[in-house]
């Protein structure tokens, strides 16, 4: 499975909330972008992929996001579905 890992170098406030998980509702900055099978030459579509839509680097892969929540002790990692909305700069503060 390939994963890149990229950091964030500019103030990027997400909130949202996931189901599945024990994650649940967060908001904060994010710190890092996790890319997970973007690769199109190892990461094949998936089975259940209804449309041709890729992700990331041209791969089937899916984003996830490090998220500082100030109300949690660490950070999260959320998928990017799971976010709703999202700030950039000196408003996300």
């Amino acid at each position: 499975m390939a994963f890149e890992l990229i950091p964030v170098t500019h103030e990027l406030w997400v909130e949202g909330k996931t189901e599945g998980d024990e994650v649940g509702d967060f908001r904060g900055n994010v710190i890092a972008i996790a890319l997970r099978d973007t690769d199109p030459l190892s990461a094949s579509r998936p089975e259940d992929a209804a449309t041709g839509a890729t992700e990331g680097l041209l791969g089937w892969g899916t984003t996830y996001f490090l998220v500082c929540d100030p109300d949690r002790d660490a950070p999260v990692w959320v998928e990017k579905d799971g976010i709703t909305s999202q700030k950039v700069g000196s408003a996300a503060s």
